[in-house]
């Protein structure tokens, strides 16, 4: 038990936000924190997975980073891209012919540590917490889901499923004093163009995050850009019906998300 005054002078408060990843989400209250739980969610090949590497890469912040959703090869492809500009048939390529290379290249982001489990359970990301914790010494930065209807729920239908790893992820979070950032789908065929209103998240779990971001990806001219609305948001604007959002630069082939510049 403690007061609000002591929770305010320790070191690890809980709810510190994170540093800015991106401009535009530091100027429009989109803000990543500690003991939060933060939900990406969009239809399958919206960017979330893509976002959620750039954000990983960007913050440079001990990460653990849950890929039950895409493998090793395929994540190592995506960084090298991220981090070289090369297209992700380049990266390929350069894994095959100059391997050497391509691991200096994932050196680079030793901040970022990884697990391809493609079915873990709260278990199995616990026991991976805890071999971070026992190999560095402190808890992960950041902690990314990818994604929530991977993780394996024994006894449980699926939607009651989500929202108990949910309750347990929420757990974590305030345990660790890390960042969980998890990956989910919204219903397919729902409205909202680009980015889907909050009610189109899949089974039943807006309660629990703090902030809920949904994905959309839209094309003006030759320019791509992925489009992100913060359709919940307790510490700051929100809309929950996704019409307010705002734009990244966006050239999938590489994997690069900027800003867009004024």
């Amino acid at each position: 038990m403690r007061t609000l005054q002591r929770a305010i002078v320790a070191p690890e408060v809980g709810g510190e936000p994170l540093p800015p990843t991106f401009r535009c989400f530091q100027q429009n209250q989109i803000v990543l924190r500690r003991a939060e739980v933060t939900l990406v969610a969009g239809p399958p090949g919206s960017g979330k997975s893509s976002l959620a590497l750039a954000i990983a890469v960007n913050l440079k912040q001990p990460t653990l980073y849950m890929s039950a959703d895409t493998n090793a090869h395929t994540m190592a492809m995506r960084l090298i891209s991220m981090t070289t500009g090369r297209t992700q048939l380049q990266s390929e390529s350069l894994i095959e012919d100059e391997p050497e290379l391509a691991t200096d290249i994932c050196r680079d982001n030793t901040h970022l540590f990884w697990s391809f489990d493609s079915t873990p359970s709260l278990g199995d990301l616990s026991n991976e917490v805890l071999a971070f914790e026992t190999q560095w010494g402190t808890s992960p930065t950041l902690i990314i889901i990818d994604n929530l209807m991977d993780v394996a729920m024994d006894g449980h239908e699926e939607f009651s499923g989500m929202r108990e790893a949910m309750r347990e992820l929420k757990y974590l979070a305030r345990e660790t004093n890390a960042c969980v950032l998890i990956l989910h789908h919204t219903k397919e065929g729902y409205e909202g163009y680009p980015c889907q209103p909050r009610s189109s998240v899949q089974g039943m779990v807006n309660q629990l995050p703090a902030m809920i971001l949904t994905l959309g990806q839209e094309n003006l001219g030759d320019t791509s850009y992925l489009c992100v609305s913060p359709v919940k948001n307790r510490y700051g604007a929100a809309d929950p019906t996704g019409r307010k959002f705002v734009r990244l630069m966006f050239q999938p082939e590489t994997m690069q998300l900027t800003d867009v510049v004024s």
